[in-house]
């Protein structure tokens, strides 16, 4: 009797977790909206944000993340403000955050830095770490895409699924236009800066320099004092974490940019009149996480470039550079060592 009342509680739990894991899986990704300041919002698809501001003439919408979100969204929009997107700004190239955008083709325009559209001729754009066209083939391959293992266990690049699932004719490559299918090009490209104003209101288009990819663009609200950016800010930090600072992800040379560049960027955002912080990434932070991001780079290049010109060796340098102020910092633990690598060859690269 005791092991008949044992496979039967047993068997109620496989059932209860089969039919919770179903549930999770109809449920599908967390989306939310969320007042940052005024008429400004966010729009959570899982640990990806866009960021919108509403008019009484329409939206300004900063990266649309995929088709289907981009439907939710638009759902949304009609149900809650009752207002159509008249802009779609991408905040830099790479599809993981400008696809979707031609859900709002029928009423928006699209704008993007200029780099955008050298990034959408053709060839390979700028992709981050490792996940590079290393056989110069004008092509990527599954071993290419997908990248080396980290030291935590994850991969720099994206998930082998990813690349089935685009590569649309089946020929075991991605081409850039498989990779840009559901990417709607832009019809408004600006250099350096730009202002938009729609219904009253104003958001400034700002050209930061080379980071995480070399097209990217930062909004600035003036008015209510709010910027949003994505990846090179707070490129892996989660909404668990309470906090936009996270140790830097190291997946090759930090992103095919100089350090110098990834600096610049920063002061870029610091020069700007916010208090608010809010990325396609991570919870919302302010002024002085941008400074403490910018601060950490000085100090890593700083550090860094001193072991090199006294002749240690990565190895060395792995082991000496602690970086203990920001141990608290998430992921500190397990990207400290690639942090160091990564600044190690951007440093050999860009002397």
């Amino acid at each position: 009797m005791l092991s008949l009342m044992l496979r039967t509680v047993l068997g109620a739990l496989i059932l209860t977790i089969v039919a919770g894991t179903l549930v999770a899986q109809q449920r599908g990704p967390a989306r939310e909206i969320v007042n940052v300041k005024g008429d400004i919002y966010r729009a959570r698809n899982n640990n990806y944000f866009s960021l919108f501001m509403v008019t009484p003439e329409g939206i300004i919408l900063a990266d649309p993340i995929n088709a289907a979100f981009a439907t939710w969204m638009k759902e949304q929009f009609a149900e809650r403000f009752k207002v159509p997107v008249r802009y779609v700004i991408y905040s830099h190239s790479h599809w993981d955050h400008i696809e979707g955008g031609a859900v709002f083709a029928d009423t928006a325009r699209f704008i993007a830095h200029e780099n955008v559209g050298r990034n959408m001729d053709g060839r390979i754009p700028q992709m981050p770490g490792d996940m590079l066209d290393r056989n110069r083939n004008g092509r990527f391959e599954l071993e290419e895409i997908v990248g080396p293992l980290t030291d935590n266990g994850g991969r720099c690049g994206m998930p082998a699924n990813f690349f089935r699932t685009a590569d649309r004719n089946s020929d075991g490559s991605l081409t850039p236009a498989e990779l840009q299918t559901d990417i709607r090009r832009p019809d408004v490209f600006y250099s350096e800066r730009m202002r938009l104003t729609l219904g009253g209101k104003t958001v400034d288009l700002i050209y930061p320099g080379r980071n995480h990819s070399d097209d990217a663009t930062v909004l600035y609200f003036p008015a209510e004092r709010v910027v949003f950016a994505t990846e090179f800010i707070s490129d892996v930090a989660l909404p668990a974490t309470g906090s936009p600072l996270s140790f830097p992800s190291a997946c090759g040379p930090f992103d095919g940019s100089p350090l110098t560049e990834w600096i610049r960027s920063y002061k870029t955002v610091e020069a700007l009149d916010f208090d608010i912080f809010a990325g396609g990434h991570g919870a919302p932070g302010t002024k002085a996480d941008v400074t403490a991001n910018r601060q950490f780079f000085e100090e890593l290049v700083a550090a860094v470039s001193a072991g090199m010109a006294q002749g240690k060796s990565l190895p060395e340098l792995q082991q000496s550079l602690m970086f203990e102020k920001y141990k608290d910092w998430s992921g500190y633990a397990v990207r400290r060592a690639p942090t160091i690598d990564s600044a190690y060859r951007n440093l050999q690269l860009y002397k």
